[in-house]
């Protein structure tokens, strides 16, 4: 048993078929985590929302992070969790990102207002899948996250207030869960957008963003329809397009947040990352992979779930040594990084 490319919803008649969807984004080489990440994905919005769906991307990209190894025996590892996961979860289905021309042709038509769009991104990331993604969630409400994310709190009413969060404001193209285990005083540590600010007027801790970020976003595809329209295919800068051209990635488009960022901007809307009420929601994201990771990643969402976290990662998006001891993934990036610098400053002599 396979999953299937989802059934067009280009001639239902009404472009939404769900009031709220969650749509969780994967790729083969995800499986390591996501053994243990899924479950606990499902676990946290069955209860807020009326369907996930799980799209599983089997585009390989020709070069960067998103190769990798044992391709194939990951890629049967991911289906038969996730289909094993929606036999027991009826709201759950499972999706193969489809690049057949006419499904390529029905995204861009129903997001870009084209008859297609870049596969990828000039870096060889995903660029397509997410927005076949959001498209097939067949939701006005859509909670997109990627398939490395945890997220503590588990408030069931969490997804109904960010609804009401955008319904109260009519500037709120997003809403995110807050971004880390909260503080006492509810600061947020390490973020790099200047216009950053928090919400006064909630009853709840909020952020007030003009940037995006496709690890997880909840969008209203009404609002981005009524206040965007179609959006746009945004070229790299000249320098990026040369770089893609070496890896042998299509140089036509750049990053998907980087471009959801500009749209924000441009339309003056925002992106609210909000706690809710309650216990309410919040997510933490894995900066690296390695041993080490792997071999705690159970006890990381057993301590997720159940609150059980340090003051030192409070505040912080990303994991924190305090959870996980990260000082060799950091060594061997250190490294990696050095070594490409290398062999860049080795090319440039060369072609002198």
């Amino acid at each position: 048993m396979s999953a299937a490319p989802a059934a067009s919803v280009e001639s239902t008649g009404t472009p939404y078929r769900y009031r709220t969807a969650a749509q969780i984004s994967t790729y083969p080489l995800d499986f390591p985590h996501m053994a243990h990440l899924l479950a606990h994905q499902i676990r946290v919005w069955s209860p807020m929302v009326e369907r996930i769906v799980v799209t599983i991307d089997t585009f390989r990209s020709r070069s960067g992070r998103y190769r990798g190894e044992d391709y194939d025996k990951n890629l049967h590892a991911l289906r038969e969790l996730a289909l094993g996961l929606a036999k027991v979860h009826p709201e759950v289905e499972v999706v193969e990102v489809d690049y057949s021309p006419q499904a390529r042709r029905e995204v861009a038509r129903a997001l870009f207002g084209s008859d297609d769009m870049p596969v990828k991104a000039w870096d060889g990331g995903p660029f397509y899948a997410y927005f076949y993604g959001l498209h097939h969630a067949q939701a006005r409400y859509i909670a997109h996250f990627d398939g490395d994310m945890l997220f503590g709190g588990a408030s069931p009413t969490w997804m109904n207030e960010a609804i009401a969060c955008m319904e109260a404001d009519p500037d709120v193209l997003m809403t995110s869960p807050f971004p880390g285990p909260p503080r006492a005083d509810h600061a947020i540590l390490g973020h790099d957008d200047p216009l950053l600010r928090r919400v006064p007027d909630l009853a709840y801790p909020a952020y007030r963003f003009e940037s995006a970020s496709t690890r997880i976003f909840m969008i209203d595809m009404a609002r981005l329809r009524d206040r965007v329209g179609p959006l746009p295919l945004e070229r790299p800068k000249a320098s990026s397009r040369i770089k893609a051209k070496l890896l042998g990635n299509p140089p036509d488009v750049i990053e998907a947040e980087q471009l959801l960022g500009i749209v924000l901007r441009r339309h003056g809307l925002h992106r609210i990352d909000m706690l809710g009420t309650g216990n309410g929601l919040w997510s933490l994201h894995p900066p690296y992979r390695g041993p080490r990771f792997y071999a705690q990643l159970a006890q990381l969402v057993e301590a997720v779930e159940s609150n059980r976290i340090p003051d030192a990662q409070r505040g912080h998006y990303d994991v924190h040594d305090s959870l996980i001891d990260w000082s060799s993934e950091r060594l061997r990036t250190r490294r990696h990084k050095r070594l490409l610098r290398l062999l860049k400053d080795r090319l440039l002599v060369g072609a002198r």
